[in-house]
């Protein structure tokens, strides 16, 4: 099977477009809130902790279909796949991964979600236009929702792969023109599953592919 068919992405594209339509109405929200001082620290912290957390719901969902169809892709039996997926995707494990520094946004998950919800309060404090500051701190929020429920799905396919025995894996593009130059010259390497390079930038779709026969050297 040609990995570049299967849309390895399917899931989490889907909770990618459920946050954004959650956060468009919740951010609308503090649009029409009422402007005094702790008013705005109270309302700007109750949006960023209420999408943080369905954040972590989809992420946790998002883990669950990438390790089923990374299973599916290494001919694992359904049912043998969602005992082993209960087994390794948690909620726990969820929250582990959040309290990491990640390699590619170069923070911590809820680390960053208070850093952000402060800069919107210190903002709406002072801005002429607090419509437009509203507005590009939903940028940079669904951002990082968005890049977080990529790395799951990636995350959760090597494990899901690890756990079916695999020892290799093979960086695999799209070969269309939006790969950049860095991810065109990891194409077709292969790698042991546990020295996979990070992902090189945000919003990465460049796809690990199971190897079962060890390279020649």
């Amino acid at each position: 099977m040609d990995v570049r068919t299967v849309d390895y992405y399917g899931a989490c594209d889907k909770a990618i477009q459920g946050m954004n339509r959650s956060n468009l109405e919740a951010f609308g929200r503090l649009k029409m809130a009422k402007w005094d001082e702790l008013n705005i620290i109270r309302e700007v912290k109750t949006v960023y902790r209420k999408s943080a957390r369905e954040a972590k719901k989809r992420y946790y969902e998002v883990a669950i279909e990438a390790y089923l169809l990374m299973c599916a892709l290494c001919d694992i039996p359904p049912r043998k796949a969602h005992a082993m997926a209960e087994k390794a995707i948690s909620d726990e494990w969820i929250d582990g991964v959040l309290q990491e520094t990640d390699f590619v946004t170069l923070y911590r998950f809820d680390t960053e979600t208070e850093r952000k919800a402060y800069r919107l309060a210190e903002a709406l404090e002072v801005a002429e236009n607090r419509n437009a500051e509203i507005d590009k701190a939903l940028r940079f929020w669904s951002q990082q929702l968005g890049q977080y429920a990529i790395n799951f799905t990636d995350y959760a396919m090597i494990m899901a792969m690890q756990d079916a025995g695999v020892k290799w894996v093979e960086w695999v593009t799209m070969k269309d023109e939006k790969v950049c130059h860095e991810c065109g010259t990891l194409d077709g390497r292969i790698f042991p599953i546990d020295e996979v390079p990070a992902k090189p930038h945000w919003n990465c779709r460049c796809r690990l592919a199971p190897v079962w026969k060890a390279p020649e050297e």
